[in-house]
């Protein structure tokens, strides 16, 4: 070694020297105080010698005093002790041996015993080895689920680092199971605790994790964002904790990667060499993996397979389930680009495997698409459109949880921004009737704006999709009509999704004239109440919008609140009833989205609006043999006198809905080889009086 790297290390060595000699004289301290102790002291201070062997990298001293322990606190009855020494058998397992299912199994039997005492004194480290092993193991969901009990906890002791953490686990855990939405939640509430408690290695955790969740649903502009608010607020401290917590590499490798999510490859390239952990760090695995992934975006899959294969290699060793999956896929995904589709299937299959075990399904979708690509150049059809049908099923799940997530983080930076307004009107004292109405308008606008633009991207994918499915129906030559038939009704099914979603921005413009009329009217406790309503049912119309078929449970509830709605709407000048049969079954029963609301919004304009006095809508669901019949009746002025009334109005309101939901129906008749009867009656009063409409849908009967 040369001088000057020896003097480089001298303070290293020393720091070590000084710890160890530290550690030591704890060891003796305890092992003195120990010959002088009984009963529960003394076995305190044998698991207390248990763990500071365990900090000193001896196992076989660590696991002697863990044990011990627990045959003097059993002799004795010593629940806490008999806790604590099960804790300290699952740190030993999963800290020497990485034998997480071993360690599990510890630490449940910890907390059992924990249950039994009073004293939860290591109850939160234990809560650390459970969790840790689960997510090891990729058992998400009952990491999810003590998650949340170490949370409760947490919060119920009032220990505010205590709370932090179990927050941080909960972010993670979510965020592993691709629930996006709820790690954002839970990520906002870890910003606002760390900024509260003025904790700067809890702030800078915290924005990682939100550049970490803003990388997952795709948006990778405000994930580099937020990395950049990460480094800007590194320092000694925070620095050190990321590399306690083994969170350091991990950072700098998903910084790089987000340059080339964004196609910066000099600037994720310039990253990667400056973060190079070098070959004999244990590291380096996750450098191999991250730098495999971008050699296979430039498509230089020979460096790309070297690096991924190593790096696979590596995960392997260290039994990390996570990573391995990951890294089979991305292995996968080399094979197949370079035309070696066996080997693509292979690894493929690999990956699918420990994704399907631990439910992880942004992985799982991947995986079928990989498998799929693969049979079709194969020219095995009939496997390739299995995995083709998988993979559709399964894509629109997870683009659903990515949408979630994006409102999750579209509301979060909201509500930044109207701290940061609440503040600055506060300074220079605006009065509350303008903070008022400045924070209704701008939510119109927002909601208006995103909503806009969020509808348009649905249609233009829909039609995207559409438009590659005929291709691909085009140039593949099915062997059997079973196939044809099934691809033709896909492409049918994408038809109504297109049609569908032309709907949904028609209401939103109709409700948010509504609250703008509102707040023009200065009436600012109706239009709070009305968008409050509102933005509920825009949040249903958006996840009903992912399938073409509901359950008639969820169709009456966004009916019943649109119909709230608008009976707000108009001073409560009509009211409704619905009907449904106490025997029919409608969490089961599947409907196409919004297929009710187009003939009441239509009941309402055309028949109640102009009623002199309080007019009625009733709504009667009701099942025929194969058939579920809707009746619409309104007692209105019915459709001639509103006829003649429209062509009087300067202005007239047409419910654009009826053309595009009659096609709906249509087309849904049509794939049951039926036709699609929708049949509008007028009612009259024995004298002849116009007595209102009634419209009568007809649906074949759907079960999925």
């Amino acid at each position: 070694m040369k001088l000057s790297k020896l003097i480089l290390c001298l303070p290293v060595l020393l720091l070590l020297s000084i710890g160890s000699f530290a550690q030591r004289e704890k060891v003796d301290s305890l092992k003195k105080v120990l010959q002088s102790l009984h009963d529960t002291s003394k076995v305190d201070c044998l698991n207390e010698l248990s763990y500071q062997y365990v900090l000193a990298e001896r196992k076989d001293s660590a696991t002697y005093f863990s044990n011990l322990a627990y045959k003097e606190a059993k002799k004795m009855n010593y629940i806490h002790g008999i806790a604590i020494s099960y804790s300290r058998q699952s740190q030993i397992a999963k800290h020497f041996d990485d034998d997480f299912a071993q360690s599990e199994i510890f630490a449940r039997e910890s907390l059992q015993w924990f249950q039994k005492t009073r004293n939860k004194k290591g109850l939160n480290e234990l809560y650390f080895y459970l969790i840790f092993n689960f997510v090891a193991q990729s058992k998400f969901d009952e990491g999810i689920y003590y998650g949340n009990e170490f949370y409760k906890w947490a919060n119920k002791q009032g220990d505010i680092s205590l709370v932090l953490e179990s927050t941080s686990w909960l972010i993670d855990l979510y965020r592993s199971r691709g629930d996006f939405e709820k790690s954002f939640f839970y990520a906002q509430i870890l910003h606002e605790l760390a900024i509260g408690a003025k904790n700067k290695v809890w702030i800078s955790s915290s924005l990682y994790k939100l550049a970490q969740l803003y990388q997952l649903i795709e948006n990778y502009q405000e994930a580099l964002s937020y990395f950049r608010k990460v480094i800007s607020m590194d320092d000694s401290d925070i620095v050190q904790d990321r590399i306690r917590t083994d969170n350091d590499i991990w950072f700098k490798m998903e910084f790089a990667e987000t340059f080339w999510h964004l196609n910066q490859f000099d600037s994720a390239w310039h990253y990667y060499n400056l973060y190079n952990p070098g070959e004999v760090s244990i590291y380096y695995r996750v450098y191999l993996v991250s730098t495999g992934e971008c050699y296979l975006l430039q498509k230089n899959y020979p460096q790309a397979l070297q690096n991924l294969l190593q790096g696979l290699d590596l995960h392997k060793k260290l039994n990390d389930r996570n990573e391995i999956m990951r890294t089979q896929l991305d292995v996968a995904k080399a094979y197949l680009f370079q035309g070696n589709y066996t080997a693509a299937l292979s690894y493929a299959r690999e990956g699918l495997a420990i994704a399907l075990q631990t439910k992880t399904r942004h992985i799982i979708r991947d995986g079928y698409q990989i498998s799929y690509a693969a049979y079709d150049n194969m020219h095995e059809n009939d496997s390739a459109y299995l995995y083709y049908r998988r993979h559709i099923s399964l894509k629109d799940s997870v683009l659903n949880d990515q949408i979630k997530g994006k409102f999750a983080a579209y509301n979060y930076e909201k509500k930044i921004e109207s701290i940061n307004k609440e503040k600055e009107i506060q300074q220079v004292r605006l009065q509350n009737e303008m903070f008022t109405k400045k924070v209704l308008v701008g939510g119109v606008l927002c909601l208006l704006v995103s909503g806009t633009i969020l509808f348009r991207n649905t249609i233009l994918k829909r039609r995207n999709e559409k438009q590659r499915l005929e291709h691909e129906l085009e140039m593949q030559k099915l062997e059997s009509e079973k196939a044809r038939v099934a691809l033709q009704q896909q492409a049918t099914e994408l038809e109504m999704q297109a049609l569908r979603a032309q709907m949904n921005p028609h209401f939103i413009f109709n409700s948010l004239n509504s609250i703008n009329r509102f707040i023009l009217q200065n009436n600012k406790a109706q239009a709070s109440v009305y968008l409050t309503k509102f933005s509920k049912l825009v949040r249903m119309i958006l996840q009903n919008s992912q399938a073409s078929l509901i359950t008639l449970e969820s169709e009456l509830e966004s009916l019943e609140l649109y119909l709230d709605l608008e009976a707000l709407r108009f001073n409560y000048q009509f009211a409704y009833r619905i009907s449904v049969p106490k025997d029919m079954d409608i969490e089961v029963l599947k409907v196409p989205p919004l297929i009710i609301q187009p003939y009441a919004e239509n009941a309402i304009w055309h028949g109640l609006m102009h009623k002199e006095e309080k007019g009625l809508l009733d709504i009667e669901i009701s099942q025929d043999g194969d058939y579920l019949f809707v009746k619409i009746t309104d007692d209105g002025i019915g459709r001639k006198h509103a006829a003649e009334l429209a062509s009087k109005s300067a202005t007239r309101h047409k419910s654009m809905g009826l053309k595009i939901t009659a096609d709906r129906i249509a087309m849904l008749h049509r794939l049951n080889e039926s036709e699609s009867p929708v049949t509008t009656n007028d009612l009259v009063h024995p004298d002849g009086r116009p007595a209102g409409t009634e419209v009568i849908i007809k649906m074949p009967v759907k079960y999925n």
